[in-house]
């Protein structure tokens, strides 16, 4: 299982028992299907640098567009189908406003690239035959 980082946005509205709910939710949600809920990590109200519209606000709504929110990190192992619903229960709460979520890279992901500079990559047969042409030129 691949370890998660989502960074959601909440409008600055949220009451902190209610924030505290959702991300309860969430976890037990990973734990539930099998995954590890590691951290929540608050960064607390930052003024954003344009405006943000609320998804769930009517057009005539006071609370639809939004100049400041609440930005939480939230680091987890799962799988791809239980995180596919922790961001649908996410983004169906009122209180969020966007989620992003990132897969950080792991040493994995250096030795399986193709790049030239991937020390534990093996040489295919057109660099073997380059190789071998250049030292019986030598």
């Amino acid at each position: 299982m691949p370890l998660y980082h989502s960074i959601v946005t909440t409008t600055a509205l949220m009451q902190p028992r209610d924030l505290t709910n959702l991300f309860r939710r969430c976890a037990k949600q990973i734990n539930a299907q099998g995954g590890v809920f590691r951290s929540c990590e608050n960064y607390g109200l930052k003024a954003f640098p344009h405006r943000v519209r609320s998804r769930h606000a009517s057009a005539g709504s006071e609370n639809r567009y939004h100049y400041f929110g609440r930005k939480v990190a939230m680091y987890y192992d799962c799988s791809a189908t239980t995180l596919t619903l922790v961001e649908h229960s996410l983004k169906m709460n009122e209180g969020v406003l966007r989620v992003h979520t990132l897969r950080p890279k792991t040493k994995m992901d250096k030795v399986n690239s193709l790049r030239k500079d991937n020390p534990w990559r093996a040489p295919s047969d057109s660099e073997n035959a380059a190789a071998a042409a250049a030292e019986e030129g030598i």
